[in-house]
């Protein structure tokens, strides 16, 4: 990755007047423009280690604006799909901040991704551009920007940036999140701005700064990895990567990011009292594993132990719990709803039940995806926005304001919902088409 070095501050005055007392930077409004904050308070300090040489914020800047200028050349427009699939996270970073600078939606393919789930996220989104490595290139019949390559960046480097950047608002969708459905089709999230920002500061407010950065396990693409970053960028600390450099430390004293049975894995693998446990684990995704917490504490007793609940999207929480302590909630518990979200465990017919009733458990609120799309409408989708998502969970809330969750269950339609095609799923493009915008919150 070509390394852009940045510079230049504003200063200000009125005529022989000295200048009034600078104001405080208004607070991020896009997803984009919190990234944009930090560079231009820390250009030099790293944003990511993963793959190569380690990728600076402000080298991201400057080459996610110059991708984002030739990518408006090349035709993207506001609101349009764009995937984004590569080996690394310093790729897939620059390849995110690109197309949020567009206002354009990001649509992160895991990797590895299977051919048909790969055609499925395609057809879904209505994309026609792929930005994503060299390893990657040949996975796609669309056209594609290959970011490891250096004739890429010669084509990049010359390039004005335009100056319409940043294009993106609050209200516009962000990402394009998906995950496989119970039928083995592909069901897509649809998170604004605001939402992944809401979303972004709560963990960063629970979870607190890495100073010494976060790692994750998971590949480029996964709702894990997203978490991560953006948790790091946040706090203005780094992302390190599965194939980050070793240290001889190993990630002894950092923050990580897990899924619940990837920490169950790392912590079978783990001694008791082990010294190179994380600062901090962070465990994002469905109910911990039985036994999760109690082994947590027996291996590594010095090891701030944080769980989301977080089971459609993977990567926005529903509910939130601190485990360290000896009285924190076991692996049934998942803690309290995150601000902005409200949590209801409800019966067979929708209806909110009472503190111990043992129901489905739903949520909604701003800080959520606020749509769902779907291939082929195989799955029921809900085709208006802040509805009810359902969890795929049974649970139940205490007295004292914990969800527990007590089991699985069948998915099923929203209450008040008619399992009909949704109006926002899109139809399938081919690369000659131009795809429908995606649709901005109300």
């Amino acid at each position: 990755m070509t390394v852009i070095g940045t510079g230049g501050r504003e200063t200000g005055g009125d005529g022989g007047r000295p200048a009034s007392r600078p104001r405080a930077a208004a607070e991020p409004a896009t997803v984009d423009g919190l990234f944009a904050h930090a560079a231009a308070r820390r250009p030099g300090e790293v944003a990511v280690v993963d793959g190569g040489r380690p990728l600076t914020y402000g080298a991201a800047q400057q080459n996610a604006s110059r991708l984002a200028s030739v990518m408006l050349r090349y035709g993207v427009q506001l609101g349009d799909p764009v995937l984004v699939h590569t080996a690394d996270h310093a790729q897939s970073l620059v390849a995110q901040l690109a197309v949020l600078a567009l206002g354009g939606v990001c649509v992160p393919v895991p990797d590895p991704a299977g051919e048909r789930e790969r055609a499925r996220i395609a057809e879904m989104s209505g994309a026609t551009l792929v930005l994503c490595s060299g390893v990657h290139r040949e996975r796609w019949p669309l056209d594609a920007m290959v970011l490891d390559d250096a004739r890429t960046w010669a084509r990049i480097a010359p390039v004005r940036v335009d100056g319409s950047l940043p294009r993106s608002g609050p209200d516009d969708v962000a990402y394009l999140l998906t995950e496989r459905a119970d039928d083995g089709g592909c069901v897509g999230h649809l998170v604004d701005h605001r939402a992944w920002l809401l979303a972004t500061g709560a963990r960063l407010r629970r979870a607190g700064r890495p100073g010494r950065g976060v790692w994750t396990g998971q590949r480029p693409g996964g709702a894990r990895g997203l978490a991560a970053l953006w948790w790091a960028v946040s706090a203005g600390s780094r992302l390190n990567g599965p194939v980050a450099p070793a240290t001889g430390r190993d990630h002894a004293g950092a923050a990580a990011v897990y899924g619940p049975e990837e920490y169950a894995e790392f912590l079978a693998g783990s001694r008791h009292g082990a010294p190179a446990g994380p600062g901090t684990a962070l465990v994002i995704g469905g109910a911990l594993p039985a036994g999760l917490v109690e082994r947590h504490r027996d291996v590594l007793p010095y090891t701030r132990l944080l769980a989301e609940f977080s089971p459609r999207d993977g990567a926005m929480p529903w509910t939130a719990v601190d485990c360290t302590s000896a009285g924190g909630s076991g692996g049934s518990g998942a803690g309290s709803a995150v601000p902005r979200v409200r949590v209801t465990v409800r019966d067979e017919e929708g209806r909110p039940l009472p503190a111990g009733g043992t129901g489905q458990i739903w949520a909604a609120g701003t800080a959520l995806p606020f749509d769902r799309l779907c291939d082929g409408c195989r799955e029921p989708a809900v085709g208006h926005r802040g509805s009810l998502t359902y969890s795929g969970y049974l649970g139940r809330w205490d007295g004292d304001g914990t969800l527990e969750i007590t089991g699985r269950a069948a998915p099923r339609t929203p209450p008040g919902s008619a399992r009909t095609t949704p109006a926002l799923a899109c139809a399938a493009h081919g690369p000659a088409h131009r795809p429908h915008p995606m649709p901005t919150r109300a």
